[in-house]
């Protein structure tokens, strides 16, 4: 399977089907978070960290850039919103954290180049409701192609599809 699609009625299925992606997640897995302002791409993010048994909430780290969180997977929330050139992202270093957790990425399309070429592509649309989200997740390499196999293979969301 290279691709899933999943619609989400509320915000408690986003972030159970974020949870289930956590669960699912290895070192060296990479998550890239697509969406508009609002759309869900933290709360996905705060259910990674949860799935993951991260010992800290995860939240928008704009202001800081990158996020630790310890747990199962070390996950780095990694927050693109303020990058205004691609060389920012390089200086972050993202590809040397898949060396020591998961990496997860909100706003990856200002990070060009600099982003890891095997993530799982999480893409986020609002729905027909304000709370009902379209969430469809995509490979683009063999490890993320692993990652979505055990997410669908264990995942209790496949059951709301």
């Amino acid at each position: 399977m290279d691709q899933f699609r999943f619609v989400s009625d509320t915000e408690e299925q986003t972030l159970e089907m974020g949870r289930e992606l956590g669960k699912a997640l290895s070192t060296g897995d990479a998550v890239l978070l697509y969406g508009e302002m609002g759309a869900g791409k933290t709360c996905i993010a705060r259910g990674i960290a949860l799935g993951a048994d991260c010992e800290v909430s995860a939240r928008s780290p704009t202001f800081i850039m990158v996020a630790e969180y310890p747990g199962r997977v070390r996950i780095f929330h990694c927050d693109l919103y303020r990058v205004t050139n691609p060389s920012e992202a390089f200086d972050l270093a993202l590809d040397e954290t898949l060396e020591r957790g998961a990496l997860v990425v909100e706003w990856p399309e200002n990070g060009g180049e600099y982003l890891p070429d095997d993530a799982l592509e999480v893409r986020i649309e609002r729905g027909s409701t304000s709370s009902s989200r379209l969430i469809s997740m995509s490979v683009t390499g063999p490890t993320s192609q692993t990652l979505l196999s055990r997410f669908t293979e264990s995942s209790k969301v496949m059951a709301n599809q």
